[in-house]
């Protein structure tokens, strides 16, 4: 096991792996699941874009609010042990976000090319925003992991306490740029 991880933690492309397929596993199973899903459960994993049938409507404090938890859940799972386990149940369930939300426009609102282009980016912010957050919440659970059960070597709060600053600059300046895309650029269209 402790190959598996310093492998893990040294090839950086398998936790993107792994986010990645965990993402559009999420992402495929919601596509399935959309119908047969309880109505309550639906209406909360809609609200991804914001889009009625008349016109884009703002919820900016909703949004500042579950990426807020997002990043405080990720900042505590990365601690722990069994940390990877829930921060890839988190890729799983924004990728079956994206899906429903998705599924939920694409039957509400008329189309046209503007429309899609900024649900796009949307969508791109959002990846953007969970691969960064749990790429380091990954990456700080995998080296708690290793240094406390299998290398024998001293904890190092410092190198620690650096990645959980740059996690929480990195979400951050993505959360700001994803708010200020919301805010001012989709509703000029």
């Amino acid at each position: 096991m402790s190959v598996f991880l310093q492998r893990f933690i040294q090839n950086k492309k398998y936790i993107l792996i792994a986010i990645g397929v965990t993402g559009l596993m999420g992402f495929l199973f919601g596509f399935y699941q959309y119908t047969h899903t309880q109505d309550p459960i639906q209406k909360f994993f809609h609200y991804l874009f914001y889009l009625n049938i008349e016109s884009y409507t703002n919820h900016y404090q909703l949004y500042i609010i579950q990426s807020g938890l997002l990043i405080f859940i990720c900042t505590y799972l990365s601690t722990s042990y069994v940390g990877q386990l829930g921060l890839l149940f988190i890729t799983f369930l924004k990728g079956l976000q994206i899906s429903f939300s998705l599924q939920y426009v694409l039957s509400v609102v008329q189309m046209n090319v503007i429309m899609v282009i900024l649900m796009l980016c949307e969508i791109l912010f959002e990846i953007i925003i969970v691969s960064i957050i749990v790429y380091i919440g990954l990456y700080i659970s995998s080296y708690v992991t290793l240094v406390n059960f299998y290398i024998e070597q001293n904890f190092n709060i410092k190198s620690i306490l650096n990645y959980r600053l740059n996690f929480i600059i990195a979400s951050l300046i993505v959360l700001t740029c994803s708010l200020a895309f919301r805010l001012y650029i989709v509703p000029l269209f």
